[in-house]
């Protein structure tokens, strides 16, 4: 579980790098890449930041399925499970908006290379976006936080201190 948890924290840093240095490539219209098309440096942010929240999503599933299982065979309390189930009802709103917010602005970057969607449109929904990723990286944060007291909780692993 850890394993994972630190994974997803190093990928969201590179994501945030990514994103950053996007960003600035696109609002001074640089190349940073060096490549003969300004979309190599989008394409590998867009990849690395849907991996990462593709992972935060599985994982939330795989702990909320494990957590079922742990509580069914060990005839624990039933509300080990609910209160997984409230994080990922936390969790899974934001989360998803802010992917479809990123490949959005990650899409109509071709638009905008083509010149059928004016500039404006393309860097005001990255502002938007990237300022909703860092709000989601706060929530996940607290999410994984709740999830792991809940494992603790479970298994009396925090009762134990």
């Amino acid at each position: 579980m850890y394993f994972f948890m630190i994974l997803i924290y190093l990928l969201s840093f590179i994501s945030l790098i990514l994103l950053v240095l996007s960003g600035f490539e696109g609002v001074f219209k640089l190349n940073i890449y060096g490549g003969l098309f300004p979309t190599p440096l989008g394409f590998i942010t867009a990849l690395v930041y849907l991996f990462t929240e593709v992972l935060v999503m599985f994982f939330f599933v795989g702990t909320g399925v494990s957590i079922k299982e742990f509580v069914q065979n060990n005839k624990l309390d039933k509300s080990f499970h609910e209160r997984s189930f409230q994080i990922k009802r936390k969790l899974y709103p934001p989360t998803l908006l802010n992917v479809l917010l990123i490949m959005t602005v990650f899409i109509i970057g071709g638009g905008v290379d083509t010149k059928v969607i004016p500039y404006w449109v393309h860097g005001g929904l990255f502002y938007i976006s990237f300022f909703h990723f860092l709000k989601v990286k706060l929530v996940q944060n607290k999410c994984f936080k709740d999830n792991t007291s809940i494992i603790l909780d479970m298994t009396g692993v925090s009762k134990k201190k």
